[in-house]
């Protein structure tokens, strides 16, 4: 009974900070509380801000959120049922990242949906949507390039950098991420 009391005065102050944060720096002030808010409330707050987030959805602290959306900061933002986010992970929100049913990401990968060709003004981006199949799991350290697809019951092993789609039922690994095994259904 006692928890319960000092958890809902801890809500109250993680709402305060997240429209506080919100209404002061836009929507980067806001991904900045959500980076340090416990894992127990991110989802709350995540789905008040415009994310599609499943109730078995499972996201660790520290998740930092790039390029959010001004008027629903967190609107390209999917998360179905039984999906993972580890510890200090990157998702850049400039396109939609869709992680199906029990796809997860482990602790420090990054996920980009938009990535600058060059440095010379206009400065061009290949811009394009993110999407875990069922299953899919990427391992620590990975980095997922736009326009990525990772196919069903497909890995990705750690510290890898995923520039192409991922087929179902594969393993890949390395940089630039190539088929290391084919996985037995």
């Amino acid at each position: 009974m006692l928890r319960k009391f000092f958890w809902s005065f801890e809500d109250l102050g993680w709402n305060l900070k997240c429209r506080y944060g919100f209404w002061l720096h836009g929507p980067y002030g806001l991904a900045r509380v959500i980076e340090k808010m416990p894992f127990r409330y991110i989802v709350k707050y995540l789905r008040k801000y415009g994310a599609a987030v499943s109730d078995t959805t499972r996201i660790e602290r520290g998740l930092i959120i790039q390029r959010p959306d001004a008027a629903r900061p967190f609107k390209n933002l999917i998360l179905r049922e039984g999906s993972f986010v580890g510890y200090k992970a990157i998702l850049d929100l400039s396109q939609p990242v869709v992680f199906e049913e029990y796809a997860g990401i482990g602790g420090f990968c990054q996920v980009w949906t938009h990535q600058t060709t060059t440095l010379i003004p206009p400065c061009p981006e290949n811009r394009g949507p993110v999407t875990l199949k069922r299953n899919a799991i990427c391992y620590s350290g990975v980095i997922v390039s736009p326009g990525v697809t990772i196919g069903e019951n497909a890995r990705v092993g750690a510290c890898s950098l995923v520039n192409k789609d991922v087929e179902a039922d594969t393993f890949v690994g390395g940089v630039p991420a190539k088929l290391v095994s084919t996985l037995k259904s």
